[in-house]
This record gives C-alpha cells, sequence and structure tokens, in this order.
C-alpha cells in the first residue's frame, strides 16, 4: 500500500512543481526580457519544489534514499515537461525570448526518455555471453573493454566447456510472463549449471504463503532441465525464504557452505556466502573454498579450524556436515577442482582477496540501473570499482569476477526505471586453458 500511495505522491508532486515553475515562467516573462534570468529562476523554483516535497515523502516511507530518488524522477519526467509546455503555450511571441524555446522543446525531450526508461529497457532482456579461460592467464584485449583477464593457476583448468547460466536479482512481487521467459532463455543456452546470486523475490512477510509457489514453480523448472542449481540471499530475501520455496526440489541454498560436484569429470567446487549472516562463517567457508590458508582467521595451516574441524559443520576429513565431499584434492582424485564462489554482492570477493579463486559470480548491483554516457553509473551501492559493479567479467584482486545487472529492478520505494542498462541473463562458459578467453 505505502509504494502506491508514493506513487501517486510523487505524480502529485510533479504537477505541483511543473505547473508552479511554468505558471512563474510566464508571469515574468511579461515583465523581463532576459531569457536566461527566467530560466534560472524558474529552474530555481522547481528545484526549491523538488527538494521540499522530496522531504515530504518521507514522512510516507520514512527516512529512505530511494523515496528522494523516486520523487526527483518523477519530477523530472513529468514536472520538467509540464513546465516547457506551459512556457510554450502562456508566453508565445516576442515575450518569449529564443533561448527560453530552446529550453522548453530539451525540456519535452523528458517525456520519451521517461516512457522508454518506465516501459521499455526495464523489459528489454538480453543475453550477457563471456568465456573464461580455467588454469591460464587469458590473451589480453577479448571483450568488453576488459583486458588481461584470466583463471587462476592453482587450477589443472577443464578439458571441456562448462557453461554456468547466472539469474540474478528477478527482484519481482511475483512470477509473470517476463520472469518465466527470462528462465526459458536461459535454459535454452543448456546450461550445466544455474546460479542465482540473490534478491529472488521482493515482497513483504506477510504475502510470503501467497506468492511463493509461483517462485516455487520456476525453481522446479529450472531443476528439471539442469542438475546443479544454487541460490544464496541477498538483500530482499532470507535464506529461511529461499530454503521454504525450494523445498525439496533438489537446488540447494548455500549459507556459508560448499558443495563439490563434477561436470563431465572435472571436479567442481561451488561455496556461497550470505550476505547478513556469520562474518566468521564466510570467512571459514572461503578458506575451505580455496583449500585453507595459514593465517586465516579461525583457520590453520593444514586448512582446519581452530577445533581441529573444517569449521561450520565440516569435519576434518573433508566431507559437510550433509556428507557431500568437501575437499578439493579428494572430490577429484587429486586433480584439482575449479573452484566458485557465489555472493549476492561483489563485494564478497573480499573473502578471497589473498587466495583467487576461478570465479566469482555476483549480482546486487543491476549494473547501477541507470548508466550516463562517459560517467557510467552513479549508484552502484558496493565498494568496487565502479567500472566493475556496471557488470560484466573482469578482474579484481587477481581473481575473476562476473557481476550481472540482473533480470529484474529496485522494487518499493525506487523509481520503477532502467536507463542505459538493459536487463540481462548471463551465460558464463568455463573452456579449457588456450581455447580461448572471454567472448
Amino acid at each position: 500500500m505505502r509504494p502506491v500511495l508514493l506513487n501517486y505522491y510523487c505524480i502529485a508532486a510533479a504537477v505541483l512543481v511543473g505547473a508552479v515553475a511554468g505558471g512563474l515562467a510566464v508571469r515574468w516573462l511579461r515583465v523581463d526580457s532576459g531569457g536566461w534570468r527566467v530560466v534560472g529562476r524558474a529552474a530555481g523554483v522547481g528545484f526549491v519544489g523538488t527538494v521540499v516535497l522530496a522531504a515530504g515523502g518521507l514522512l510516507i516511507t520514512g527516512v529512505d534514499g530511494f523515496t528522494l530518488i523516486h520523487v526527483a524522477y518523477v519530477v523530472g519526467t513529468v514536472g520538467v515537461p509540464l513546465a516547457g509546455g506551459i512556457v510554450l503555450v502562456g508566453a508565445r511571441g516576442r515575450a518569449r525570448p529564443r533561448v527560453v524555446t530552446a529550453v522548453c522543446v530539451l525540456a519535452l525531450a523528458a517525456v520519451p526518455v521517461g516512457v522508454y526508461a518506465t516501459y521499455v529497457e526495464p523489459f528489454w532482456l538480453r543475453v550477457d555471453r563471456v568465456e573464461l579461460a580455467v588454469g591460464a592467464m587469458l590473451a589480453a584485449g577479448a571483450v568488453d573493454g576488459v583486458d588481461g583477464v584470466g583463471g587462476v593457476d592453482g587450477a589443472d583448468g577443464v578439458d571441456e566447456r562448462i557453461r554456468i547460466g547466472v539469474l540474478a536479482d528477478l527482484q519481482t512481487t511475483g512470477v509473470g510472463d517476463y520472469e518465466r521467459d527470462a528462465v526459458e532463455r536461459l535454459l535454452g543456452f543448456g546450461p550445466d549449471v544455474v546460479v542465482l546470486p540473490g534478491d529472488l523475490y521482493q515482497f513483504d512477510a506477510a504475502v510470503f504463503a501467497e506468492r511463493a509457489p509461483g517462485f516455487a514453480r520456476l525453481i522446479e523448472r529450472i531443476v528439471g532441465e539442469v542438475p546443479h542449481v544454487y541460490l544464496v540471499s541477498g538483500n530482499t530475501d532470507t535464506v529461511a525464504g529461499l530454503r521454504r520455496i525450494v523445498g525439496e526440489s533438489g537446488a540447494r541454498v548455500l549459507d556459508n557452505e560448499i558443495d563439490t560436484f563434477e561436470v563431465r569429470g572435472v571436479p567442481v567446487r561451488v561455496g556461497g556466502t550470505t550476505l547478513f549472516g556469520d562474518e566468521t562463517a564466510a570467512r571459514r567457508m572461503a578458506a575451505r573454498l580455496v583449500g585453507g590458508w595459514p593465517g586465516a582467521d579461525g583457520v590453520r595451516g593444514d586448512g582446519l579450524a581452530e577445533d581441529g574441524t573444517g569449521g561450520d559443520g565440516v569435519a576434518g576429513n573433508g566431507l559437510e556436515a550433509d556428507g557431500v565431499a568437501g575437499d578439493a584434492a579428494d572430490a577429484g582424485g587429486g586433480q584439482a577442482v575449479v573452484r566458485i564462489l557465489i555472493g549476492h554482492k561483489p563485494d564478497a570477493i573480499e573473502l578471497v582477496r589473498a587466495t583467487p579463486v576461478d570465479l566469482v559470480i555476483a549480482g546486487h548491483t543491476h549494473g547501477g540501473q541507470v548508466s550516463l554516457p562517459l560517467l557510467g553509473p552513479p549508484l552502484t551501492l558496493t565498494n568496487v570499482p565502479r567500472h566493475i559493479a556496471a557488470g560484466g567479467l573482469h578482474e579484481l584482486h587477481g581473481t575473476p569476477i562476473y557481476v550481472s545487472t540482473g533480470v529484474g529492478r529496485e522494487r518499493g520505494n525506487a523509481p520503477q526505471l532502467r536507463l542505459g542498462v538493459r536487463p540481462s541473463i548471463g551465460i558464463i562458459d568455463l573452456v579449457p586453458s588456450g581455447g580461448g578467453g572471454l567472448g
């Protein structure tokens, strides 16, 4: 109910700001021929009005930066062109200097931009395909302007392609045709593994029982085609909620846990970190994922926790609490495994900063959701460099990291838009070292 009320408030605020700024500009033009002065004064009125009304929006939602952005966006795409239209109609002939006319025409351009950003780009799904050679550094200059991204020298590499599908940040209040289409497109590429790195849903706990079955059917559809499906929690979902959705489908929610399996004879070790979970457990999980290293918090030089176990339900014999093989060498009969870390935020890469893994997969940023020419995304809500948060395959701290721009968009009090950052599903091909690079 609150987001609906906020939407109406934003529209009313935009109409008020536009009408007042436009009406005053018409009045000023009748007594002042200085075009730039009138433009400046009208812009000042619009700015002050936007700030005041944005603050008023906080009375509806409470303190939330997304509310301020929402009010500003609707004022920009509704109020500004309304003011321009009022001036074009109300101040004709000699009373309207050319500069004022030009500014008003430019203001009207906000209408198609707003329509595109709200109703077109958020649903214009693309497929982001990249290749990563495992076990050797890649040749420079492969794709997306990323140079020198490589695998980890500690891995022996893969003999055949391993395809990973990434379905990040559906972040929807309910499953509809758009979400089902995203899943079908992903499955059409025949992935060996599917990763959902957080923010599967975004709705209040009060409606969980009503809406969860739609998400459960979505997961069941994926599991019906793909044998290895992994989820981690994000900002808008929880481990408990995801596990209720997954049920007995065969998909696995990794709560600072590791799973090991084989794809065509190649051992793959996947670790998943929980966003708002136990940080010590996350560090121990990361230590086990890379085999453990001396000096890691709570990990001895032999890769075991201080109590002689692997930590967090992992026995010293390298088995997970549920009996799934957890030791890299044991899993592959001495062959090095492909190690993948899944986290909702790209910041999860800090867990393996000291000892790189083969790949980190994350979401969260939505590519910024808005990206400006030359500048890139103004807001990413992560500590990784902005060009990495913008999405795609990069390298950071010696580890390849793939950041998905996500399928959905921010909900709640945020404006429902994308501009310059189309939603995407990710297809990552792990290929033999020397068999390719990024592509």
